[in-house]
């Protein structure tokens, strides 16, 4: 004898106490089985498996509904079919640490092309450059500035083309230098090297210990890489505002907007996944792959999506869709810029 059958309801919810009729299977209160039947082995092994198939049910479910009917999941989702799909910000959090782990996958499968910071170092203490090392003539012939060499700022200011490049030989200036004299004080590398000793520079000192190579830039590219879920996720909110005043519906609400973004980008996030899964057995396939994906397939699938979930005619589709993307581009760039400073400010 099973526990959902009729010999073993009761008159009240074990759960919540609530009055029940024994004709009710489940609790109009709480949702717990009415049942008075003490568990045993198979009662627990029975329950497992099926509490496990009714959430594998809602993500296979979702999957289908996400890869085959573009935005016709948050559509029946915002209408009520919450019991048949999963939660779309739950589902997008869930993908994208999935993605999190695949980046880290593809990142240790690569080769190894940076130098040791060992080698660095001797590189750094081969070529040490400041203004008691150079008269007015060297210093204006030395165009090239190498980034394993330590500079004082003046020669810095004087070959920089930008304040971005400047900023880069500043921290690995201060990086070479603390890697050669790891037991000198940041107020000895600026009086060695020209630099005043303010709280900028103190930034950049501290922030140039946390690069392990010289390619400052790749380091860069690879902790946003790895972040990017995160800030694609804390910057959804914004572009859902966008997406919100395009495609402005007297029925739709901000969070049934946003129940339609968070379902695209777990879209996209699901193909990011499995490019780079195929990036471990091809790096070239995975490169065509993203591309197809980033020039064809996004901009269909997003197409596709407005359609279906807001319901306007081919035309409006397309003209809101034109107006879309700079708007979409401008507060995605914001929202990034403003996680790539804060990102920086914590690495």
């Amino acid at each position: 004898m099973g526990r959902k059958d009729a010999k073993y309801r009761g008159t009240k919810c074990l759960n919540c106490n609530t009055p029940l009729d024994v004709s009710e299977r489940y609790c109009h209160y709480c949702g717990q089985l009415n049942s008075t039947k003490k568990v045993t082995l198979s009662d627990f092994i029975e329950e497992f498996f099926s509490n496990f198939y009714a959430y594998d049910s809602k993500l296979r479910n979702s999957f289908i509904s996400l890869f085959t009917k573009p935005g016709i999941l948050a559509k029946r989702y915002n209408a009520g079919q919450r019991f048949t799909f999963a939660n779309p910000f739950r589902l997008f959090l869930s993908v994208s640490i999935i993605l999190f782990i695949t980046f880290n996958l593809t990142d240790n499968s690569s080769p190894v092309t940076n130098k040791t910071e060992n080698d660095q170092i001797k590189e750094a203490d081969s070529v040490v450059v400041s203004n008691s090392f150079l008269g007015k003539n060297q210093q204006k012939e030395l165009l090239n500035l190498q980034e394993d060499s330590i500079y004082s700022k003046k020669i810095i200011d004087e070959n920089s083309l930008n304040s971005y490049k400047k900023t880069k030989f500043y921290i690995l200036t201060f990086k070479n230098y603390r890697q050669k004299n790891p037991d000198k004080e940041p107020a000895e590398a600026f009086k060695k090297l020209g630099f005043e000793n303010t709280t900028f520079n103190n930034f950049l000192y501290n922030k140039s210990i946390t690069f392990r190579t010289n390619d400052i830039e790749e380091e860069i590219f690879e902790y946003f890489k790895e972040k990017l879920p995160f800030l694609i996720f804390i910057s959804l909110p914004i572009i859902t505002l966008i997406f919100w005043l395009v495609f402005y519906r007297k029925d739709l609400n901000y969070t049934e907007h946003l129940v339609f973004v968070y379902s695209f980008y777990t879209f996209v996030f699901l193909v990011l996944i499995l490019t780079n899964l195929v990036e471990l057995l091809n790096e070239s396939i995975a490169s065509l792959i993203s591309i197809i994906s980033f020039c064809l397939l996004f901009p269909y699938y997003l197409y596709r999506s407005l359609r279906n979930f807001y319901q306007f005619s081919r035309w409006k589709t397309l003209l809101k869709l034109i107006i879309l993307h700079p708007l979409f581009f401008l507060m995605l760039t914001i929202a990034l810029t403003i996680s790539f400073i804060f990102g920086i400010l914590i690495k």
